[in-house]
């Protein structure tokens, strides 16, 4: 039967308190060591931190080094409502003068007035040709494949052009309702002279026979025959295929669509609408493009600048250390990247020259005056800042930072490196901290069961002292 033990019962003797505080002292170094695990987190999260803002800045470095953010282009022109467009790295910077005198169309038919939700009346089918029409109006030159669509007797005008839309034959169709009825509107895909349609009715089983007199699908043709006829009751053309005419500094162009492009090469032209005075496009050097890059550099240089201040310093009005403050590794990261930015080029250029100037703080400010000028000359800045000659000392300037910063974050870098260590000494923290517990467990085990046995011997005595009293006592008497 297993005893109920309850330390300090036999003698008085508080054993829960006495054994307590002796294990608040044999439990300091593990204290210690849980302290150390928690800087040791710290540090591990600080450089974390590190290794992603300086992946940003490579990035950031990274992004001036590819040859279409230095020749790209802009698009401009003096009236935005006639023409827009867009450039190339192809483009060649320079200007010209546009003048539209005709927008590409897409062909447009229109039915005559139906009755609300009649029927065709008789069953045919209705073939849809696309191609070109003459200069007349009147001879038609087939290019693509004819599509042939079922029309059944008791298709309504919503009917046929839902077939008509369901059947890819580069035109579409709707209904309209109008004053007079309904009509059926039939326009073409694409815009061209090229990109004409024709419409044919034939009856099913007997073709080359029209449907039947006075049939609703009758009136839904548009072919060669039936307007060289001037026959009466057909569909009508509302606007013809064309293209766009337009020219440039004066020389003649044409266009199946309104979005042109290549005839100056490297430019898409959007055209919008006609013009009565030519219209001035001016295409240069995408400043903008540039500076924007620069910019997107200095922040994320001063990102991992602030970031090392903060995580290195020590607070003067809390009394206490970030967790990197003496860290050598993280120190010598923040000297090396200010050591770069205060290095010139191969030919003496400074960052400060181009606009990106060094603070006391260590963070780069831009000062616009002096990049503007910069961005004047392209070439020359791209070779100041991005120059890739296999040889650090005659780099460009953002091409060492990228360099260096690569280094240092990469497999075998100083970052990463410090990295690993900090993991490797958490693992044996960790470690120590589960032995030192078992030992520490068995420790309190051995020391209850002593003081424990302990308080029963002194209870014991206790015992035999109050026995001997009274016999003393007893014996005193007699």
């Amino acid at each position: 039967m297993a005893s109920i033990s309850s330390p300090g019962i036999g003698s008085g003797l508080d054993v829960n308190t006495i054994v307590s505080q002796m294990m608040a002292v044999e439990k300091r170094p593990l204290q210690l060591l849980q302290t150390s695990a928690s800087s040791l987190d710290a540090k591990i999260s600080s450089y974390g931190q590190v290794k992603s803002a300086l992946s940003a800045l490579y990035d950031a470095a990274n992004g001036l080094m590819g040859s279409s953010v230095w020749q790209s282009k802009q698009f401009a022109t003096t009236d935005k409502d006639a023409v827009t467009g867009s450039v190339s790295t192809a483009a060649v910077a320079g200007n010209f003068s546009l003048q539209v005198t005709a927008l590409a169309s897409s062909q447009s038919l229109a039915s005559g007035s139906f009755a609300s939700g009649a029927v065709m009346g008789s069953a045919g089918t209705l073939s849809l040709q696309t191609g070109r029409w003459d200069a007349v109006g009147t001879g038609f030159t087939a290019a693509g494949a004819k599509v042939d669509i079922s029309i059944a007797a008791t298709d309504t005008l919503a009917d046929v052009a839902g077939k008509i839309n369901g059947a890819n034959a580069g035109v579409s169709a709707v209904v309209v309702k109008g004053t007079n009825g309904d009509q059926l509107l039939v326009r073409g895909t694409k815009t061209g002279q090229e990109n004409g349609f024709s419409m044919s009715v034939l009856d099913d089983g007997t073709p080359p026979a029209p449907p039947a007199p006075g049939s609703a699908l009758n009136k839904l043709v548009y072919d060669q025959a039936s307007v060289s006829a001037a026959q009466a009751g057909i569909m009508s053309r509302t606007v013809t295929a064309s293209d766009a005419t337009f020219t440039i500094n004066g020389i003649e162009a044409t266009s199946a669509t309104n979005t042109v492009a290549d005839v100056v090469p490297g430019v898409t032209l959007n055209l919008l609408k006609t013009t009565t005075t030519p219209v001035e496009v001016t295409v240069s050097a995408d400043k903008k493009a540039v500076r924007d890059k620069v910019e997107a550099f200095q922040q994320a240089y001063n990102k991992i600048n602030t970031l090392l201040a903060d995580l290195t310093r020590y607070d003067q009005s809390s009394k206490t250390a970030q967790p990197l403050q003496g860290d050598s590794t993280a120190t010598g990261l923040q000297n090396a990247l200010r050591g770069l930015l205060g290095r010139p080029d191969a030919t003496g250029t400074y960052f400060t020259n181009v606009g990106l100037e060094l603070q006391r703080d260590g963070s780069l400010s831009i000062n616009a005056g002096k990049l503007d000028a910069a961005l004047n000359d392209l070439p020359k800045l791209e070779q100041t800042l991005t120059a890739s000659t296999g040889n650090a000392a005659t780099d460009g300037l953002v091409t060492r930072m990228r360099d260096f910063v690569f280094g240092a974050n990469g497999v075998e870098g100083n970052i990463t490196g410090r990295s690993k260590a900090l993991e490797a000494a958490k693992k044996r923290n960790q470690s120590e901290q589960e032995t030192m517990s078992l030992r520490l467990e068995q420790r309190q085990k051995n020391m209850l069961k002593q003081y424990q046995a302990l308080d029963a011997k002194l209870g014991s005595m206790g015992s035999l002292n109050s026995f001997m009293t009274s016999q003393i006592s007893q014996w005193n008497k007699s």
